[in-house]
């Protein structure tokens, strides 16, 4: 790659490590921020899901967006929203205005990752394809996996508001990076139209998705109602799609044999890890008594595996294929998340954190190769459909998972607590019982893991 590739990937790397910091910026501040603002565990949990809804929106918008515009303009637009919600974040007096602060960042963030992954899969050699999604996938999740150990001492230091100073500053500093740095050499072509039904559609669907997922252990018929709206709705949007002249994300990908069973690797694998980033933390404060530096400090080694998991197994997808990376990666994931259910009903906090350790590693491994495999066999013009469906994944996961594993959680945590348990046992039992759930859908996903990744080995690059 030439030095100018090198300094544009430096930047959308450093701006995807933001987008993904800014998606658990709020977790180790949501108990101090419930304490504040008087509201509940699943009240405070939209600050995480409307972050993750506004991402998904404008991911799915991506492949207009990415036709439409010149990247530098794109990157521009996405670093000045950055900016201004971290700005409003910092100085909101009310939950609202917070709230609001954690959309507009959203809007930045959701260009700031499939930006990435466009440039990355325009202009990266195919040999090199799975190294470099395996820096941008470390930058994506070393991210959120980093926020709670620097928020976590922000927070008990400076209050909840001081975690807006580090998307803050490092926004500032991309931003001017990025002025020498970005360029682009395509040309936007004006004819591709923006259809708005569409993206009202995919919000009105994701929204809906969201609380019915949150609700529904708490509230079954709340809940059952919330989910068939979601499905109907997003039929719609599928269906639109599909009979569009200029949908706003072509569906032909999902056609693709190679490409449908990555992607649902990819929502199982960031259901798992989102919802360690934001359950784990709440287990380590509320269950084992830890303040809230102290319980970012326990993801310290799982970040660090992480980060290396990811690196090597990009290089390893490179030069052996999917199999038996993928299957061993989701493994290691399962046995991960059934030492943490183990750790949560003994109780034993050691035991819990063995297996947040292993979590991490397995996800580690497994997301960006999922990613690589499916994009790598797309034909040229379906790159940038390819990017924002796989994009989509990504943020539904990140949305769903936490939504339905701190909806379980603060089910279980009422219902032992009405029967009269104390609240470190209740907070374990809660903490255990959405931790069972994960594991259920992990062993899902490491039956889709092992099928396709053999497929994938008689097939190395297309079906």
């Amino acid at each position: 790659m030439d030095s100018s590739l090198r300094a544009l990937l430096f930047v959308l790397y450093g701006c995807a490590f933001i987008a993904g910091f800014n998606e658990n910026l709020m977790n180790m501040a949501l108990v101090s921020i419930m304490h504040q603002f008087r509201i509940d565990a699943v009240a405070a949990q939209w600050l995480v899901t409307a972050y993750m809804i506004t991402v998904t929106v404008v991911v799915a918008c991506m492949a207009y967006l990415y036709r439409r515009f010149t990247l530098r303009s794109l990157f521009f637009a996405a670093a000045a929203l950055n900016i201004a919600g971290s700005v409003m974040g910092m100085a909101a007096g009310n939950f609202l205005v917070l709230l609001l602060a954690r959309i507009v960042q959203a809007l930045g963030a959701g260009v700031f990752i499939p930006l990435m992954m466009n440039v990355i899969v325009d202009r990266v050699p195919h040999e090199r394809l799975g190294g470099c999604f395996a820096l941008g996938s470390s930058m994506i999740t070393i991210g959120p996996a980093t926020a709670p150990i620097v928020t976590g001492f922000l927070v008990s230091e400076l209050g909840w508001s001081s975690v807006f100073v580090v998307p803050l500053g490092f926004g500032v500093l991309f931003a001017v990076v990025g002025w020498f740095a970005v360029r682009d050499a395509r040309r936007p072509s004006a004819e591709v139209r923006f259809d708005a039904l569409s993206a009202l559609l995919m919000a009105l669907g994701v929204t809906a998705l969201s609380v019915g997922l949150a609700e529904v252990s708490s509230r079954p018929l709340a809940g059952v109602i919330a989910l068939a709206t979601a499905v109907l709705v997003l039929a719609g949007f599928a269906y639109r799609q599909a009979r569009l002249p200029q949908p706003l994300v072509s569906l032909e990908p999902l056609r693709s044999r190679a490409f449908w069973p990555a992607a649902i690797l990819v929502m199982v694998t960031m259901m798992t890890y989102f919802s360690l980033s934001v359950v784990t933390p709440l287990y380590f404060e509320q269950a084992a008594g830890m303040s809230a530096s102290m319980a970012g400090l326990m993801l310290l080694l799982p970040v660090c595996a992480h980060a290396g998991a990811a690196i090597v197994s990009g290089r390893q997808l490179d030069r052996r294929g999917e199999w038996p990376l993928l299957p061993l990666g989701l493994a290691i994931t399962l046995v991960g998340v059934a030492v943490m259910v183990a750790g949560a009903f003994l109780p034993s906090v050691p035991l819990v954190v063995g297996g947040v350790f292993l979590g991490y590693l397995g996800t580690g491994m497994l997301l960006s190769p999922s990613q690589t495999a499916g994009l790598r066999r797309l034909p040229l013009q379906l790159h940038s459909h390819g990017v924002s469906l796989m994009g989509m994944a990504l943020q539904l996961a990140a949305c769903l998972g936490p939504a339905t594993y701190v909806g379980i959680m603060s089910t279980v945590v009422a219902s032992a607590q009405a029967a009269g348990e104390g609240a470190v046992q209740a907070s374990s039992q809660g903490f255990g019982a959405a931790m069972a759930v994960a594991a259920v859908i992990c062993l899902c996903g490491l039956c889709v893991a092992i099928v396709y990744a053999r497929r994938m080995r008689e097939t190395p690059y297309g079906e």
